[in-house]
């Protein structure tokens, strides 16, 4: 039958909703769940710079101010017994270390991090290098590196160099790491079938096995099932596999000084919404599609965390998100230029690049016009960086891009799961919480659309309503829990254009149960080719805010069934954004016990990696063919996906 919401003109529950006034009441209370700042005046409002994610960690004054430990009793000691030693005797002592102080213990772990975050990276360094290179033993490498996975992650790169003075200090520098990071997932491919043979891994490095490719090299135009893999094997899959669709070459940092630069601290660069430049490179990794032979591959992987690295300013002198950056143009084109993979290609046509921000390809690598013009960008900006007012064209190109979204923390994905409310018991129509943001240059004087006024300026559009409209659920420069907490108790999540097109938040409310509302005339979301989005969420002209408020309150308060469908249709794709841990993340813990069963039970095959790698298979090399025939497969299929885009941009609007 219809449902239909009781709800109060103020939009509190009415007498058919009492349940939502805990909801109502844990949203109220969401700021005392917060520790102020110290010093803090009491009784004012928290700020997002109050929020628990930038106070000062446990572990930072000792790495500042006492990096070698030498405070401690039992790591000063054995920080200088170690680098004393030679490089076989460090890994006696790391084993050693491991065992007496119970280091395989998570807990230990955490405890001894807070007292000398180095020391216990370089143990737990030492000792997964030990169980890969001379155990050979892949599964206990992932877990010894895993449980440094954290504390990794905790540093910047360059912060973590100069703690460990580049390997003075500590026997470690962070592109050791990531070195070891990537042997273990390159070890990391699975496949067979199991057997007496346990250092032979049945499924990868994400949880696949080789029935599960079955399914992810199944996509094809024709819907034919993939052939077999022969005796002589294909990429990294051993005979009797599935045949992958393509093959991917992976540049190796430690072969290019220049990308090893731009490919730095993958632990600590994954966390944030730019991860995906992290995760894409671990899948192609550890994909039985990989191949470490260039003149059998259909595309080359260039790995790069430049959104990550640019976004800390200090990592590139001069460089920030502000402006396009040199000096990481300057070590894309060495990268190239060095590169004979390259040089065979028309453009980069083959090249497959993942840019992770707002900025596109543009701010890391401004001269991508003249160096890869045809290659193909995995992105998550479809249009253009307000930052940037002089660049008009996009680097997204819909012909030959992939779009993709950002990386959600497989504890934001739970959490939200877990706080989403049921409809009814939701107190707010709508929400939005962010800074207000003019429209780019290239649409008008930014100067002129600063406020309310101009209703291009759709952010602050929405934060009027703060005062006027009590149903809706809008701030501005609040901890981070307060917008977790909107978007569990809102039926409505507004989705409007910021700095740039896309934002982490369209995905978010997919997880919190709340019904996508995009404000933004040029967005398309990721996978439009592959999911019914149109299904899932409205799309509304973004200079009609007015009216909009009108017909959500309308499909609310007359056409209930139509939310909850949305909700439903929303729930039903929602996992196709995710992009899951590999098992040298300390999260894959949570993923291996089955923890994220609950928010997405088929995670390892219905996720953003897999519609990726579907989206990439029409693109590559075609069967018997040379280049031209690539070009003709490649054009057509392409052609064909841009007529389906279009036909979806039209049923949005």
């Amino acid at each position: 039958g219809q449902r239909s919401f009781c709800v109060s003109p103020r939009g509190a529950p009415g007498a058919a909703g009492m349940r939502g006034a805990r909801t109502a009441t844990l949203l109220a209370l969401a700021p005392a769940l917060l520790t102020p700042t110290v010093g803090a005046e009491a009784g004012r409002k928290l700020t997002l710079q109050d929020d628990p994610v930038f106070q000062p960690k446990k572990y930072q004054k000792n790495v500042e101010e006492d990096p070698e430990c030498a405070r401690d009793a039992l790591w000063g000691p054995w920080r200088r017994e170690l680098m004393a030693a030679e490089q076989e005797r460090r890994i006696d002592l790391a084993y050693e270390k491991t065992m007496e102080w119970g280091l395989e213990n998570a807990t230990l772990v955490d405890e001894q991090a807070k007292i000398c975050i180095m020391g216990l990276i370089s143990l737990q360094y030492l000792f997964a290098q030990f169980l890969l290179q001379e155990v050979g033993s892949v599964e206990a490498a992932a877990h010894s590196f895993r449980l440094m996975d954290s504390q990794t992650g905790a540093l910047h790169p360059d912060l973590f160099d100069k703690a460990s003075g580049n390997g003075s200090i500590w026997p470690i520098t962070a592109a050791e790491v990531d070195s070891l990071r990537r042997q273990i997932l390159r070890a990391s491919v699975g496949g067979g079938s199991g057997g007496a043979d346990r250092r032979r891994r049945f499924k990868n490095a994400f949880g696949l096995h080789d029935g599960d490719w079955s399914s992810v090299w199944n996509w094809r135009p024709d819907g034919s099932p993939p052939a077999t893999v022969g005796p002589g094997g294909f990429g990294a899959a051993n005979a009797g596999a599935p045949k992958p669709s393509f093959r991917v070459y992976v540049y190796e940092p430690d072969e290019h000084p220049a990308l090893q630069k731009l490919a730095r601290g993958a632990a600590f660069c994954k966390h944030n919404q730019w991860g995906m430049e992290i995760a894409l490179h671990d899948w192609f990794l550890s994909c039985p599609c990989r191949t470490d032979n260039p003149d059998e591959a259909d595309f080359f992987f260039v790995p790069h965390y430049t959104a990550c690295l640019i976004n800390h300013a200090d990592t590139f002198q001069g460089c920030d998100t502000k402006q396009v950056c040199e000096p990481t143009t300057a070590l894309f084109e060495q990268v190239l230029n060095e590169s004979r993979h390259y040089h065979r290609t028309d453009g980069g046509r083959d090249h497959l690049f993942v840019w992770g921000s707002g900025m596109g390809a543009d701010g890391p690598f401004s001269s991508w016009r003249q160096w890869v013009p045809n290659a193909i960008f995995l992105m998550t900006e479809p249009e253009l960086w307000n930052p940037y007012p002089d660049i008009v064209e996009p680097s997204y190109m819909p012909h030959k891009d992939i779009l993709v979204p950002g990386r959600l923390s497989l504890e934001d994905m739970q959490g939200l799961t877990r706080l989403s409310k049921p409809l009814e018991e939701r107190p707010f129509l709508g929400h939005f919480i962010g800074w207000p943001r003019a429209p780019h240059a290239s649409v008008m004087d930014p100067k002129d659309c600063m406020n309310a006024s101009c209703p291009l300026n759709v952010r602050s559009v929405l934060l009027a309503m703060r005062d006027t409209e009590p149903d809706m659920h809008v701030d501005v420069d609040v901890p981070y829990i307060e917008s977790f907490m909107g978007l569990t108790n809102s039926m409505f999540c507004f989705v409007p254009r910021g700095k740039s097109g896309w934002s982490s938040r369209f995905f978010q409310t997919f997880f919190a149960g709340c019904v996508p509302v995009i404000l933004n005339d040029l967005y398309e979301p990721p996978f439009g080719e592959l999911l019914d989005l149109p299904s899932a969420m409205i799309k509304w002209p973004m200079t009609e805010v007015k009216e909009l408020v009108t017909h959500l309150r309308q499909i609310r308060d007359e056409r209930a069934q139509v939310l909850y469908d949305l909700q439903e249709a929303g729930r039903a794709l929602r996992c196709w954004y995710a992009w899951p841990p590999s098992w040298v993340e300390w999260s894959w813990i949570d993923v291996n016990k089955s923890k994220f069963n609950h928010t997405c039970d088929e995670w390892h095959v219905k996720n953003a990696y897999v519609a990726v790698t579907r989206l990439l298979a029409p693109k590559g090399q075609a069967p018997g063919t040379g280049s031209s025939g690539r070009e003709t497969a490649s054009g057509t299929l392409d052609a064909e996906l841009c007529r389906d885009r279009g036909t979806q941009r039209r049923s949005h609007s």
